[in-house]
């Protein structure tokens, strides 16, 4: 099936050919000069070698012509961007920075030539270089909302959340950016978890503020709050606050069910950890969610968590026939025990997690997928041998 950069290909080479036309038939007499003819003639060899995939005499060609029409600039352009778009990053930065030295280049092609240019830099993740055409571009009519979400999308990568936050502000400053508000919540709590690795406890609470006020409601709020509030000994607090998480998104019982059982290992908290457990598993998918968490941990040895798993294995049909006769009814904890590292093994054998807009799949919950860097799009998903056989 043919690629967009196939019809993009096509395309140039059926704008070549009207632009040798147009030279041929439609010239003015300074056209016939020397010079211009040598330029008008390398640029359309440059079609040529394209033709018999000679890529890199090509850009020789398209490089080394001298003063072109505004349709070639444009038509050179276009292609640089196509072999970006093929991985032929170094053969892109030539064409475009061809285009930015030009003498003969108008600032609005000389401004789409150096975002180009910066697009090819942010590709072969040179940050730095590609930081640095953006901030010029930061001001351009046409293309600095662009530039300033580049600039955004290099704070990310490089986990400088300060500035991201305040490039949303000047993204919300021009109207036609406005940043996603749960976005803007993630960069506050990106900031909330660095200052809680730095033990600066205040400074973290106050990031958790400002994520709360864009977005109220997140659950990843709530997850570093009652991390927060379990770092300065509010245990309590810690557990309403995962009871209360529990409550309004079941799907986040993979990152609630930990935390609730390290409470648990607090004198002060393992009873108002089970009755928050036995509220939990009240409800099948809840019972279901604390069994799924156990089995995927085997580090959770405390005999309430495996006593919910025992109670889930006794419900499922399938599972309880893995028991051996003798462990079934009074030694089914035992059983269970016993056939943990199976089940843990099954559960393993599928993903956990995938990214709703691009496919992306991960053991591990993301905030912010990897693959087409959106925000709250990693999902729990029900896969593997053991999910299979549940569902």
């Amino acid at each position: 099936m043919p690629t967009e950069s196939t019809f993009l290909f096509a395309g140039l080479l059926f704008l070549a050919a009207a632009l040798g036309y147009v030279f041929a038939r439609f010239g003015d007499p300074d056209d016939e000069e020397e010079a211009e003819q040598a330029a008008r003639s390398r640029f359309l060899s440059g079609f040529r070698y394209l033709l018999n995939e000679e890529s890199d005499r090509a850009v020789d060609a398209f490089t080394g012509a001298n003063d072109l029409s505004e349709e070639a600039m444009d038509t050179q352009l276009a292609l640089g961007t196509l072999f970006r778009r093929r991985g032929e990053i170094d053969r892109a930065i030539r064409l475009h920075q061809d285009l930015v030295d030009r003498p003969s280049s108008s600032v609005a092609q000389r401004e789409a030539a150096s975002f180009a240019l910066a697009e090819d830099y942010l590709g072969a993740g040179l940050f730095d270089r590609a930081e640095e055409l953006f901030v010029r571009l930061r001001d351009s009519r046409v293309h600095g909302v662009e530039a300033l979400g580049r600039l955004l999308r290099i704070c990310e990568v490089t986990s400088d959340w300060e500035r991201a936050v305040d490039l949303c502000a000047e993204l919300n400053r021009s109207g036609s950016g406005r940043v996603n508000p749960a976005q803007l919540a993630h960069y506050y709590c990106e900031l909330a978890e660095q200052a809680r690795r730095q033990k600066l406890t205040e400074i973290a609470g106050q990031m958790l503020q400002q994520a709360e006020a864009v977005e109220p409601g997140k659950g990843r709020t709530a997850l570093i709050g009652a991390d927060l509030r379990a770092d300065s000994g509010l245990v309590e607090e810690a557990i309403v606050t995962l009871e209360r998480l529990a409550g309004l998104k079941p799907a986040m019982l993979g990152e609630v069910i930990p935390r609730l059982m390290a409470l648990a290992a607090v004198p002060r908290g393992r009873e108002l950890v089970a009755s928050v457990l036995a509220g939990i598993a009240a409800h099948p998918d809840g019972l279901r969610g604390i069994a799924l968490c156990i089995m995927r941990d085997p580090r959770m040895e405390d005999p309430m968590a495996l006593e919910y798993l025992a109670a889930f294995v006794v419900g499922q049909p399938v599972l309880n026939a893995l028991l051996p006769l003798e462990d079934r009814g009074a030694g089914t904890l035992q059983g269970v025990i016993r056939l943990r590292p199976l089940l843990h093994r099954m559960l393993k054998a599928g993903v956990r997690f995938q990214c709703t807009n691009c496919g992306y799949e991960s053991a591990v919950l993301q905030w912010q997928c990897p693959g087409c860097r959106s925000w709250d799009t990693v999902q729990p998903i029900r896969s593997g041998v053991l999910q299979e056989i549940l569902n």
